[in-house]
């Protein structure tokens, strides 16, 4: 009966989440979400999902690392982007948005379809576009398809938590569980965002 009644609670946690509210909005920040979406071209419901994976959609949550904001940007990256204070909501977003084009643009290969694209760029939020490079080099080695993610670059990437296979690769030892899960969960809640909310 007791465990029951906490798998019952914890699914309807994970409904909420999932779930638009009564005006048909994400997330408080959905306004914000589209107009940066659109100027760099990304589904605005993918960059929510995202934006909940890093931040649970508090702009105030800081991570152990030093990554700030609803997107998680770092200091330094922040930076570089040339945004400052990521923990305003339009300047967070605004630097998750520039960073995922930054990331895409390194995928930008006829040969890799439109949705690889967008898991590759995610993995590399994640974890740097060097440890995605590796892994998929290491999937030519594999026999797996480097061109794909589920199935073939994320079986790979696992790998890079091997030492003796880290010591052979470009950008080293890599907790690789982290950005696989990473790309799995957001996919899954964007899948479910594009059934319940329109694109526009």
């Amino acid at each position: 009966m007791v465990s029951k009644y906490f798998k019952d609670a914890k699914r309807t946690r994970t409904d909420q989440k999932l779930r638009a509210d009564k005006g048909g909005r994400l997330s408080p920040y959905d306004d914000l979400v589209k107009k940066h979406s659109r100027t760099y071209e990304f589904d605005w419901r993918l960059i929510t999902s995202q934006m909940y994976q890093e931040s649970g959609f508090d702009p105030k949550v800081k991570s152990w690392v030093g990554a700030k904001g609803l997107m998680q940007v770092m200091p330094r990256t922040a930076q570089e982007l040339k945004i400052d204070d990521v923990e305003n909501p339009d300047k967070g977003i605004l630097a998750g948005a520039k960073l995922m084009a930054r990331y895409s643009n390194y995928f930008n290969s006829a040969d890799i379809s439109a949705k690889d694209r967008i898991r590759f760029t995610l993995a590399s939020y994640n974890c740097g576009p060097g440890h995605v490079s590796d892994a998929r080099e290491l999937a030519k080695e594999m026999g797996l398809d480097p061109y794909k993610w589920f199935g073939n670059v994320e079986k790979s990437m696992l790998m890079l938590s091997k030492r003796d296979i880290a010591k052979k690769v470009r950008y080293g030892y890599c907790r690789c569980e982290e950005p696989v899960n990473y790309v799995s969960q957001i996919q899954n809640r964007y899948d479910h965002y594009v059934q319940i909310v329109p694109m526009h």
